[in-house]
């Protein structure tokens, strides 16, 4: 048994990926620059925070968590998780730090669109369990 393509949807997926640099913001949120030699610079915290990869396309099989009370899945119970994702084997690259986007837009925290901001993201992986022919992936939603 293949995974049908008429079940997938469109998703995409971002790995971790290091750490980047807290920009320190005005009060409109907007990043604070300065001018060296005629180049702007954004004006860095001293902080980080975890870095992700460019969003990159896949399709898969959600679907909701649900179902009894007591169903454990991978010894977890069916509240830590509420998704699941169902790829054929080795489909992509994706980890238990990785994030995913189903229905929200792909957001970024600088005006180069290259620091992925987590928090637009849909839903965090918690379980990654592959088997002979398939790939299952706990997901984890994110509160927004």
């Amino acid at each position: 048994m293949r995974l049908l393509r008429k079940n997938t949807q469109p998703m995409k997926y971002s790995l971790q990926d290091g750490r980047v640099p807290i920009y320190e913001r005005d009060e409109n949120g907007d990043i604070v620059y300065i001018e060296v030699d005629g180049q702007k610079i954004p004006v860095e915290t001293g902080e980080y925070e975890t870095g992700y990869s460019a969003p990159v396309d896949f399709m898969g099989n959600i679907s909701m968590s649900g179902g009894e009370a007591e169903a454990k899945e991978f010894g977890m119970d069916i509240g830590d998780f509420d998704a699941v994702i169902v790829l054929e084997k080795d489909a992509i690259p994706i980890t238990e730090t990785s994030i995913i986007w189903h229905t929200s837009s792909v957001k970024y925290k600088d005006e180069q669109n290259t620091i992925v901001d987590a928090k637009s993201a849909d839903y965090a992986v918690k379980r990654v369990s592959p088997s002979l022919n398939f790939t299952k992936v706990l997901l984890q939603r994110i509160v927004k």
